[in-house]
């Protein structure tokens, strides 16, 4: 088993450069006018592949192999902020509760040993890869797969994806998705009552129905779900609180497969701009995302 990865960098803004050649400071004045944070990303990955031996579930004479494999771009620093907050979210949306009694590696070590199967009666075999010409007849594959991905950040916030994969061996596989929005100001993971103000998501619904009627160029929900099989009454988030991300001055509120319309249409992602929530969002998060 072998964890590789790195990533490291640093951003940095510009206060004030000028348009014409006539610089409104100058070349060293600039350069201390310059900020810098700096982001630490470490990626971390690893996969297995087994063949299940005994396993008749096709028949006696077919194969089964199955792999599991991650791979994570693990926090390890972004400014002064106190990263452990995020550290230990994002191991228990990857692996589960107990996960934050071990190290990111012991969690990943433990994950890819233990991959789908179906007869719970084989033996696992580990194999160094399993040939592409097996699989078909004679074979078949079960695998399951988590990624971490960092999708926006700047010197206020940052959001993850945290992305689940899995096939187990029915009409297709199963995927889906979820986010860790981190407040970097204050070292704490952003929940939907964090960003909402209370009593206002039915407001925020009629935002989100009309952003997707716009998409689409319908007037009506029945006609939105007639042109694209989105189904906005399975919307409700006086219920649920929804899956979002923070990207620039958006937030992007996200649908997996199944959620509010069939496996074909996929995930749906519906970005609203701050400014259109204005009186939902609160104080709170439309700082983060005006600053």
């Amino acid at each position: 088993m072998r964890f590789v990865g790195h990533i490291a960098c640093t951003f940095a803004a510009i206060a004030c450069v000028g348009c014409t050649g006539n610089s409104a400071v100058g070349t060293e004045e600039a350069n201390n006018m310059v900020s810098d944070f700096e982001i630490k990303i470490v990626e971390k990955s690893l996969k297995m592949s087994y063949r299940c031996v005994g396993d008749t579930t096709y028949g006696a004479d077919v194969d089964v192999y199955t792999t599991a494999g991650a791979v994570l771009q693990w926090p390890e620093k972004f400014g002064q902020a106190d990263v452990t907050p995020l550290q230990d979210t994002l191991l228990v949306r990857c692996f589960g509760n107990d996960s934050v009694k071990m190290s990111i590696n012991e969690a990943i070590s433990a994950y890819v040993a233990d991959p789908v199967t179906l007869d719970s009666d084989a033996k696992l075999e580990t194999v160094d890869s399993i040939p592409t010409a097996a699989i078909g007849d004679n074979a078949r594959m079960l695998e399951k797969e988590i990624n971490v991905k960092l999708l926006s950040a700047n010197s206020r916030i940052a959001s993850f994806e945290v992305f689940r994969y899995m096939y187990g061996g029915g009409a297709h596989p199963i995927y889906a998705s979820t986010f860790v929005n981190f407040d970097l100001l204050r070292s704490k993971v952003l929940e939907f009552a964090d960003v909402i103000q209370p009593g206002k998501e039915s407001e925020l619904l009629s935002v989100v129905k009309h952003n997707l009627h716009n998409r689409y160029g319908v007037a009506t929900d029945e006609q939105l779900e007639a042109a694209s099989g989105i189904n906005v009454e399975a919307i409700s988030y006086a219920l649920q609180s929804p899956t979002f991300y923070f990207n620039g001055s958006n937030i992007v509120f996200y649908f997996n497969p199944y959620e509010i319309g069939p496996w074909a249409i996929g995930s749906v992602e519906v970005p609203v701009s701050v400014y259109e929530l204005e009186g939902i969002i609160s104080p709170e998060a439309k700082k983060l995302l005006n600053e």
